[in-house]
Parts: C-alpha cells; sequence; structure tokens
C-alpha cells in the first residue's frame, strides 16, 4: 500500500460529485490551493482524486485495483502517463491524486481528427515505453483507459492489470477478463500460446473506434492506417503482429504536423544544427494548420523549458508566439494566435512560468510582458503576476531588477500605485503648471479690438447716452481732488458738455485737472475711435482771451455751473486745450523741457495767484439737541436714487 493518512495533500478540496464512476473506483474533481508545487497541473490548482473501496477477487488479494494503479504509476513515469501526485488511506477508503484528467469519452466529440492522431501517437509511446523499457503487458487497452490531461494531452492509465512479460500466462488474462473492454478482447485469446501480442490487438479496436463517424481524408493516410491496423494488429495469428514499435514507423504517424510535434517532444535530443533549422520554418509549417489543434497540441511544447532557452526559438517564434494576434502596430509582426485562443490555451502556461525561479526564463518573460499583460484578468495580476514580480526585485542580479522594476511601471495603470507599491504614500509633488486660459496672439488681439465698436466693451462707469447720431456714448470721468492749498469756499461742480462737430467721428477722452481754476470740475465729453484726445495745458488769461477772440461762439453750445450761470473762465481753458492739440505735431513738444516761452513780452504769468488763502468768518450754526438724525459730512451717503449729474449745492459744508 502507497501512503497514509499523514500523506493527504493540505488544502485540498474535493467536490462531493463524481465525475465518473467505475467498477474499481469513482473519479472526482479538487482543487489544491497551493499548487505551485505542481508544476504540471492547471493554473487554478486543479487535480484529480480516485477514491477506491475493497474489493474481492483472485488478483486483488494482495491490493485493491485501485492501489495497484497508484503503486504502477508512481513506478512507471513516462510524460504520456497520468502523473502521480499523493495518495493515502482514509478509513477504508483508498485515495489516489494525479494531475487533473478528464476521461476521454467526455470530450472525445470535441476532438479533432488531427488531435486524435497525435493523441494515439502519444498512447503508442507509452505502450512502447511500457515494453520495451519496462518489459510490463498493458492488457487493458481502450477509451477507458485513456485520459485528456489538462493542457489537452492525451495520457494513459488504466494500470491496475499491468503484469510482466514473465508472469503473464493465460490464466491472469482469464482472471481480468471479467472487466476488461470486451471488444478489445481477442475471442481466440485463450488458444493462442504466444500472448504477448494482447496490447496490438486492442490498440488497433482503439483505432477503429475514436475514429467512428469521421471520413478518412481528413487526417492524411488515415484510411491506409486503418487497413493496417486490421491486416497485421488484428491479425488472427499472434506471431505475424508487429511490434508496437514499429507501428510508429507507418507515414500516419509520420505527416508534417504530426512530426512537429514528435520533434519537440524530443527536443533535447536534437543537435543544435538541427534545432536551428526546426525554429527558422515551424511558424511557416504550422499556419496552414487550424490554430485551435495547434494551441492544444503545440503551444505547451512551444512553452517549454527547452524551447524557452534556445536561442533560435527566441528570435524566430517566441516574439510571435507570446503576442496575441492583433492588427499590425508601428511595423511589428502579428501574433501567432487570436486573443480568444491566446487566453484559453497559452495563459494558462504563462502564468505556470512566472512560478518558475530560473533567471533566463524569467527575462526572457518580462521582455516580452508588455505584449501580453493586458490578457490576464485584475485577480490573476494581483493575486499571481504581482507577487511573482515583487520577488524578481529582491535578486542579486541587477538586470533582472531593473526589468522587473520596468514591468511593475506596467501594472501600475492598471491595479493602481496602492496595490503595486503599498504602504502609505503621501503627496510630495505639486503642478506648476499656470493655469489654463485662453490665449491669443497681439496681432489677433489687435484686429479683434479694431472691428469691435466702443459699445461692446464692459465699462465699470454710469453711462450717459447723447441725442446726437454722430456721438457714441459718453463716459463720466471721476472728479481728481485739487492739490493742497487749493480749495476754495466756492466749490463748484461743472457738468460741461463739449460736443465737435465732426461728421462720423467720436473724440477719445481723457482726465485733465484744471490747476489755473480753483472750481473742480466733472467733465463729460465725447469719445472719438480715431486716437483724438482733449489735452489740457496751462495757458494763461491774456493768450485765452486771444484765442476767444480768434473764434466763434458757435462751437459753444452749452457751458453751465451747479448755480446756473456761465462760467468764461472755464469755457476759455477747455477750447484753448482743443486749440493746442489741433496744433500738435508731436506728441514731445508737451514735455517741460521742449516747452517755447517767448519772453519778449512783459506780461508775466503769476502762477501762485489762485494759491492765496481766503480767510473767511466762520459760520456758527444751531443745532437742536432734539435731533437724532445728525449728519456729518464724512458720512455722506449719496441718494442711489438721484441723478448722478445733479452737483451738491453750494453749502456742503453745513
Amino acid at each position: 500500500m502507497m501512503g497514509n493518512e499523514t500523506s493527504h495533500l493540505k488544502s485540498l478540496e474535493i467536490e462531493e460529485k463524481a465525475t465518473e464512476i467505475t467498477d474499481f473506483w469513482a473519479h472526482h474533481q479538487a482543487t489544491i490551493s497551493d499548487s505551485c508545487q505542481y508544476f504540471s497541473l492547471k493554473s487554478d490548482g486543479s487535480v484529480t482524486v480516485f477514491k477506491g473501496e475493497t474489493i474481492l477477487g483472485p488478483l486483488w488479494t494482495a491490493s485493491t485495483p485501485l492501489e495497484k494503479f497508484s503503486n504502477n504509476l508512481l513506478k512507471y513515469r513516462h510524460p504520456c502517463i497520468v502523473r502521480y501526485i499523493s495518495a493515502w488511506r482514509q478509513r477504508s477508503t483508498f485515495h489516489l491524486a494525479t494531475e487533473y484528467v478528464q476521461p476521454l469519452a467526455h470530450v472525445l466529440n470535441s476532438q479533432t481528427p488531427l488531435q486524435i492522431c497525435i493523441g494515439l501517437n502519444n498512447i503508442l509511446q507509452a505502450l512502447v515505453f511500457l515494453h520495451e523499457q519496462a518489459c510490463m503487458s498493458h492488457n487493458n487497452i481502450s477509451m477507458s483507459s485513456i485520459y485528456i490531461s489538462g493542457d489537452g494531452q492525451w495520457k494513459l492509465a488504466g494500470l491496475q492489470y499491468l503484469c510482466p512479460f514473465n508472469e503473464l500466462n493465460a490464466a491472469y488474462l482469464k482472471h481480468s477478463r471479467i472487466h476488461r473492454y470486451d471488444k478489445a478482447v481477442d475471442p481466440n485469446e485463450d488458444s493462442y500460446e504466444i500472448i504477448s501480442k494482447v496490447d496490438q490487438y486492442a490498440f488497433a479496436v482503439l483505432v477503429e473506434d475514436v475514429f467512428n463517424g469521421h471520413n478518412d481524408d481528413e487526417v492524411p493516410h488515415l484510411k491506409e492506417f486503418k487497413k493496417y491496423c486490421r491486416n497485421y494488429l488484428q491479425n488472427t495469428n499472434p506471431e505475424r503482429r508487429p511490434n508496437l514499435s514499429e507501428v510508429l514507423k507507418d507515414n500516419f504517424f509520420n505527416h508534417e504536423f504530426i512530426s512537429i510535434y514528435k520533434f519537440l517532444n524530443v527536443l533535447p535530443l536534437k543537435t543544435d544544427e538541427e534545432k536551428s533549422e526546426f525554429f527558422s520554418n515551424i511558424l511557416s509549417n504550422i499556419k496552414c494548420y487550424d490554430e485551435v489543434t495547434v494551441a492544444k497540441q503545440l503551444g505547451g511544447l512551444l512553452l517549454s523549458r527547452h524551447t524557452l532557452l534556445d536561442q533560435t526559438a527566441r528570435r524566430d517564434v517566441l516574439p510571435f508566439l507570446l503576442k496575441p494576434k492583433n492588427d499590425r502596430l508601428n511595423g511589428e509582426c502579428m501574433g501567432l494566435f487570436t486573443l480568444s485562443v491566446f487566453k484559453e490555451h497559452v495563459k494558462p502556461r504563462l502564468l505556470q512560468l512566472f512560478g518558475v525561479r530560473d533567471s533566463q526564463i524569467r527575462t526572457l518573460l518580462l521582455s516580452h510582458f508588455t505584449k501580453f499583460v493586458h490578457v490576464f484578468t485584475h485577480e490573476e495580476l494581483s493575486q499571481h503576476i504581482l507577487p511573482e514580480l515583487l520577488v524578481g526585485i529582491k535578486d542579486t542580479d541587477d538586470n533582472l531588477v531593473a526589468t522587473t522594476l520596468i514591468c511593475l511601471s506596467e501594472l501600475v495603470p492598471i491595479l493602481g500605485a496602492d496595490t503595486v507599491v503599498g504602504g502609505k504614500r503621501t503627496k510630495l509633488f505639486t503642478d506648476g503648471r499656470p493655469k489654463s486660459r485662453t490665449t491669443t496672439s497681439k496681432s489677433d488681439c489687435d484686429v479683434f479690438i479694431a472691428n469691435k465698436a466702443l459699445t461692446d466693451f464692459h465699462c465699470s462707469e454710469r453711462v450717459y447716452p447723447v441725442n446726437t447720431s454722430t456721438f457714441e456714448e459718453n463716459i463720466s470721468l471721476n472728479e481728481r481732488p485739487s492739490p493742497v492749498g487749493g480749495e476754495s469756499n466756492d466749490d463748484v461742480m461743472l457738468d460741461t458738455r463739449i460736443e465737435i462737430n465732426r461728421p462720423t467721428k467720436v473724440s477719445s477722452e481723457d482726465e485733465w485737472d484744471d490747476w489755473e481754476n480753483s472750481n473742480q470740475q466733472l467733465v463729460t465729453v465725447s469719445l472719438e475711435q480715431s486716437n483724438n484726445f482733449i489735452i489740457e495745458d496751462k495757458i494763461g488769461v491774456a493768450n485765452l482771451e486771444e484765442f476767444v477772440d480768434n473764434n466763434d461762439d458757435d462751437t459753444i453750445h452749452t457751458i453751465k455751473t451747479s448755480n446756473g450761470k456761465a462760467s468764461t473762465h472755464s469755457t476759455l481753458l477747455h477750447k484753448a486745450a482743443l486749440e493746442a492739440k489741433k496744433n500738435i505735431v508731436d506728441i514731445s513738444e508737451l514735455d517741460i523741457k521742449n516747452l517755447k516761452v517767448d519772453l519778449t513780452k512783459n506780461d508775466e504769468i503769476d502762477f501762485f495767484a489762485d494759491m492765496m488763502p481766503v480767510i473767511e468768518k466762520q459760520r456758527v450754526v444751531a443745532i437742536n439737541d432734539n435731533t437724532t438724525d445728525f449728519i456729518h459730512k464724512l458720512n455722506f451717503v449719496p441718494d442711489e436714487g438721484g441723478d448722478e449729474s445733479e452737483d451738491w449745492g453750494e453749502n456742503w459744508n453745513e
């Protein structure tokens, strides 16, 4: 007996429902959470568990059929034989854990003729190993003894009837016949003197069963091979039945596709020259076959350790294999498999390869990481790929660490920095870019302003329209206070409106203080777009009078003070300013350094005449004590409903 209760696999969960029940055991699917130690298992940790009870019979006195099956799996290891994992007994039930497999009968209908051909080749390879290497006879070749592994490979099982050739006799075959496949048993088996060829007969029956319902032209040389099986493998004379190793030489097992499959299986035995020539032509040779069949039968072999370490394969095959087929991008070549086929058949193998602690394999995977990272789910990346990458950054190989860090950066946009980096993060950098705003070139602004009317611009001041069609708009200019010493008790606010008779043009405005007049003025002038400005200058009174005598009074329309009387001094000042503007050719003439003074005249202008202080008798105002509404001049609140052009009155100090 192999194993005991202590060999029970940890974290093993067995499904209650059986996949298959035979005369000797029940077939259950199970899952091992820690499956990384079993490289050949499915990527999700699935395994198969056989449960068998004690059975009475002449062949099972020493051990049950499942125990014998378990012993032979453990003893005879071959790539085409189901892989043994563990075995133990729990109470009266014996348990055998193997790699994940499914009965052939459950998936045969989904197999293509080419897959069946390769499957038969696997079974034949296993039988040749048992016959010629182990000197054992299987004695139970049938569909019930064949399983399909997780990667789609046919595996031989049913080793409970395995027997050495020197111990095989008619009595043994008679005792085992009750549980063997009737159709695979030669009717004249008991009468033959040579009984070592029972497996040849059973294999011929197997070929007939698996190709049932398929046309003979679906696989090269299938029709000839069926005839060969009937004439030779099922020959009534056991001596004329060839050895199974001779059957492998038939053309049915040597066409192009199966030759590629065989070469990959025995790759370590090939020379460097043979491998270089093989990998240089393999892509062109397999493109004519169905990609699903290629992925199922060749995908695992193309990602085997020996292929991954071959330099020619790295250069000519793996760049296409590790990239899902897509449109041509940036001159890169297309992949070998479509995205759906890649996810189903290549992705599980990649997940397993990331668990291999080989620097050459890991470096190869990392160099192509950006090509296939998008095929993994968020859970697969966070639970399987990321932990393995984090192991890589702790290695002593600087190149491996550098490549790993690059691949980790690819995971940040997918998983987030919190998942990839971990730990507490703080914002240490700020965004120094200027705030986005609509910028326009200077030339564009000039064109925009030139084509825009003055009324289209925003103005914070209150605008008073003019009843003349030649003016677009009036703007009220705020009063600027007089200099110290220029105050007068006759503080008057002038509402002056000057109209200039110029067709279709409106002059621009600017505010100038009248330093010659003690009265403060609020001047309202019309604007002109053609750069017409009102310029005030300090001009003597004599010049002003001379200016008035030489001009018509028709140009002056309205000049009024707050008390309703005309102000000749103010009128002359503004009129002189307008005339001075007309005579100015260069603006530099306004500079005091360039000011021309006629020294021949004896009349001098007294620039300080208006600065003489005016002393008045202080006025006393009686205030009623009962008055509660006391208003101080500093607490002045303008009447929002009043007209802004209306003055404050003469006695506003009161």
